[in-house]
């Protein structure tokens, strides 16, 4: 009986903070727009927050941006090429690799979020580390939940 009455209160406690009209709706995802250089881009899979990082859509992205990309099923792998550079990046992989091929030169990027496969195989890449590993500015706007990303 306890358990009922506490089910009860649970159950009226949310429909009442639901009908208070929390802003934002406490209760649902908060949308994320990106923005390159003044120019939203449209996703087919909606950009979004895991553990506080905004991911996208792989190939959009990178592409928007100017590089070309390749998905290597076999191995889960991203490869994408950007002027010299090449970014290698692996699904649940907390770092990825760019290498600079006028140099030879290898660097390695960590990363709070891996890149993931979400839905019916939507590759997710987190926006700000994508963006800054091709030379771009990245700013947040928390009020518009809004990813703002500009050429140097």
């Amino acid at each position: 009986m306890k358990k009922l009455k506490m089910l009860i209160l649970a159950v009226l406690l949310i429909t009442m903070a639901m009908q208070m009209g929390y802003p934002d709706n406490i209760f649902a995802e908060r949308v994320v727009t990106v923005t390159v250089n003044g120019e939203v881009i449209q996703f087919d899979e909606p950009a979004r927050l895991i553990n506080a990082r905004t991911m996208v859509p792989m190939r959009k992205i990178y592409e928007t941006l100017g590089a070309t990309v390749q998905w290597v099923d076999e191995a889960q792998l991203i490869i994408a090429t950007f002027k010299t550079s090449i970014i290698a990046m692996e699904i649940g992989k907390n770092s990825f690799d760019i290498t600079e091929l006028l140099t030879g030169e290898t660097r390695k990027i960590d990363l709070d979020v891996p890149p993931q496969v979400v839905g019916i195989g939507t590759t997710l890449v987190p926006v700000r580390a994508i963006s800054e590993a091709l030379g771009k500015n990245v700013d947040w706007d928390d009020k518009t939940s809004t990813v703002i990303i500009t050429d140097n």
